[in-house]
Order: structure tokens, then C-alpha cells, then sequence
């Protein structure tokens, strides 16, 4: 499942880079650093995945969504506009590398993770967030595709069927994510956090 996953992670991502990048939402140069630091980290993440068994990471997981979404509401970035990065560009490399572990071992959760990172390191609105998120997951998930292709833990035909109605998403995401701004990605970001933590503790 994780590695058939990367499959619609993959196409998802490509749809939505694009729209942002039409858009004009997508900070390339802004995001370089990010999306190399990122693709380091996703190779070694999807590595271990590939070759650990099985763990159950449910209750990690849910602590860790609620503690990424309180910090959207730190700060709120005005008018839709790139913002001074809070943190320090060096810290840049080891937590995209960090989140890219994470990223290429298990995708889950992943997006809030990034969202932070765009957030406070980068120093972009929660659209510009989006966009950068979408693009670096998109990257390092070929190469995380790849490895678990490797492994023989993809089926090709579920994760294109998946991918398809991913692709679907996306389209309507960004087009709501460019429309409505950052105030309602960030309430649709709490709710899909919400949704997440309630389904990995057993509530849904």
C-alpha cells in the first residue's frame, strides 16, 4: 500500500505543480534548497521503508498532526504575500531532509509537515506553501516510486486507477486553494488534520 500510494502521489502532485505554476503561486527559487534537502532525506526514508517490516505508527502520527496545525496559527502572513522567513535558511537543509525521511518512508502526514516548513523557513503565505509542498513532494515521490518499484511493493494498475481520481482532486484544490486564499486552506487543513487524528486513534 505504501509504495502503490506513490503512484497517485505522483500524479496528484504533477497536476497540481503545474496549476500552481500557472497560476503564478509557485516559488521556484524560493523552494530549490527545500526540494533538494528533500529528495536526500525521501531516498533514505524510502529505503528503510522498503526494507523494515511492518510498524504501526498511528498514535506517533496523530501526535504529530495536531502539533503541526497549532502552528499555522502562529503567524499569518497579509494580502497573500511572501513574508520574511522566520527560521534561519541553513536550518532549511536538515529539516527538509528530515521531512523528506519521513516523506519517502511513509507518506501519511507528510503535507502538514511541509506546510510548516514553507511556513516558518521559507517565509511564504499558505498558498505559496501549498504550491511549494505540492512540488517537492512531486519530486522526491519519483525517486521514493522508484525504489519501491525496485522492492516489487508497487501494483501498477491499483495506483493508477487511484491516481486518476487524485489527479481529479487536485484540479479542484488548487483552483479553491488560488480562489478562496489563505484563511480557507487553513480551515480546510484544520478539519482534514481533525478528520486524521479522530480515524488513527480509533474514533472513526
Amino acid at each position: 500500500a505504501n509504495g502503490t500510494n506513490r503512484i497517485s502521489v505522483v500524479m496528484q502532485t504533477a497536476v497540481a505543480t503545474d496549476r500552481f505554476r500557472r497560476k503564478g503561486k509557485l516559488e521556484v527559487r524560493t523552494s530549490g534548497l527545500a526540494v533538494v534537502s528533500a529528495i536526500a532525506g525521501a531516498i533514505l526514508g524510502a529505503f528503510i521503508a522498503a526494507e523494515l517490516p511492518e510498524e504501526v505508527f498511528d498514535i506517533a502520527l496523530a501526535v504529530v498532526l495536531v502539533l503541526v496545525v497549532l502552528t499555522l496559527f502562529v503567524r499569518t502572513p497579509a494580502g497573500g504575500e511572501a513574508v520574511s522567513a522566520i527560521g534561519p535558511r541553513w536550518l532549511q537543509v536538515p529539516a527538509f531532509f528530515a521531512i523528506g525521511v519521513y516523506g519517502g518512508f511513509v507518506q501519511a502526514g507528510v503535507g502538514f509537515l511541509l506546510i510548516t516548513g514553507g511556513t516558518w523557513l521559507l517565509g511564504l503565505d499558505l498558498v505559496r506553501t501549498n504550491a511549494t509542498k505540492v512540488l517537492v513532494v512531486m519530486v522526491y515521490s519519483l525517486f521514493a516510486l522508484a525504489i519501491f518499484t525496485l522492492y516489487g511493493q508497487v501494483v501498477w494498475v491499483l495506483g493508477l486507477v487511484l491516481g486518476v481520481g487524485s489527479m481529479i482532486g487536485a484540479w479542484i484544490g488548487v483552483h479553491f486553494a488560488v480562489k478562496r486564499g489563505a484563511k480557507a486552506v487553513r480551515w480546510v487543513i484544520v478539519a482534514a488534520v481533525a478528520a486524521s487524528v479522530l480515524d488513527l486513534v480509533g474514533v472513526l
